[in-house]
């Protein structure tokens, strides 16, 4: 685990797909219930310019959008963005500690909303809007791949 995450975050372990390529991830699940998740700024994540990539950002910005849809919903069912915003506020560089503050969640019986900030060590560099779908619990087209991280039956209380 790199030195700069702070106490009490988990690496986010999923181990096919997307995620391989844009790693190390790491999250954890607050109080509240809200899912937080962040990444610290490597050499990998740089952009030609010298700053993180905001396809980088919108990556991890779409996943906790998505991990707090489920967790609203109380559901384990895999919940696809249908639309996603994002404003990028400030660059991000290299070593920064970066992470979710999703602020506002939704559910009706088959979406899901949320917004956030994604948040440096001088404050916010990022806004996103979202809009998931909530799939119903017994549509195959949406259970978790074998191995794939469960949101809800892994939140910690």
């Amino acid at each position: 685990m790199h030195p700069s995450v702070p106490e009490g975050f988990d690496p986010f372990l999923d181990d096919e797909g997307f995620v391989n390529h844009v790693g190390p991830l790491y999250w954890r699940i607050d109080e509240q219930n809200r899912g937080i998740m962040g990444f610290v700024v490597q050499d990998i994540h740089m952009n030609p310019a010298g700053i993180c990539h905001g396809g980088m950002m919108m990556t991890l910005m779409d996943m906790a959008v998505g991990m707090n849809v489920q967790l609203a919903a109380e559901t384990d069912a895999f919940s696809p963005t249908i639309q996603m915003s994002y404003d990028f506020l400030k660059p991000a560089f290299k070593d920064q500690w970066l992470v979710s503050e999703i602020d506002f969640r939704h559910t009706t019986r088959r979406l899901g909303f949320a917004s956030g900030l994604m948040i440096g060590p001088d404050g916010p560099v990022m806004r996103c809007n979202g809009l998931a779908k909530l799939p119903s619990a017994n549509d195959p087209r949406f259970a978790r791949a074998k191995g794939a991280a469960a949101v809800v039956k892994s939140k910690k209380t």
